[in-house]
């Protein structure tokens, strides 16, 4: 074996020390918050290199995030509950639309609606309309002595702090109303709304 240092051999040990130092020296040298968008590579950041809690609410762009980004179940956003009309005194159903119920004053914004309320065919048959915020009016009968459980939902922009109630009225009859309620949940985006 020949044990001679070769001109081929002292190169190549100088290009592995130049390779393996000239990394190092490139992580030491890079100046604070030089790197940014354009010098990352497509997909080069993933959920797992990014910190915890390092991607807040206010970081998502509105309408990016899908169904399947959320845990089953969960709804974002905020609700709020009006006060329940409680079963007795029964509420008279009158032929001016009046309030049933009514959510709290809702912040500007925008909600989607579901109200409840049990009607009542006190005496005969009553025929009644009855509307949720300014969605369609639902007309319907209830018999004599029947009780219709009365469900009715809505989606609707605020643009100043305002209550929304649930409204009816008779057209026949002398309906009543036991418990009502209206759940309003404030939801980021209602699809189609203008930004």
């Amino acid at each position: 074996m020949n044990k001679r240092i070769t001109p081929s051999l002292v190169i190549s040990i100088i290009a592995l020390f130049i390779a393996l130092g000239g990394a190092s020296y490139a992580a030491i040298q890079i100046p604070k918050n030089s790197v940014g968008t354009p010098q990352l590579k497509r997909n080069a950041v993933s959920g797992a290199k990014l910190g915890k809690n390092a991607v807040s609410s206010t970081k998502v762009r509105n309408g990016s995030l899908l169904r399947s980004d959320f845990k089953a179940g969960q709804l974002p956003g905020s609700a709020w509950y009006a006060e329940r009309r409680p079963t007795v005194p029964l509420f008279d159903v009158t032929f001016s639309l009046t309030p049933v119920v009514s959510t709290v004053k809702l912040p500007v914004g925008s909600y989607l609606l579901s109200g409840r309320a049990n009607v009542i065919g006190s005496g005969g048959t009553s025929s009644l309309i009855c509307t949720l915020a300014s969605d369609a009016a639902q007309n319907f009968t209830v018999g004599a002595g029947e009780v219709l459980p009365l469900s009715l939902s809505a989606a609707v922009v605020l643009t100043s702090p305002a209550i929304v109630p649930l409204s009816c009225l008779k057209t026949s009859g002398t309906p009543q109303i036991a418990q009502a309620t209206i759940i309003a949940t404030k939801v980021t985006r209602i699809a189609g709304q203008l930004p």
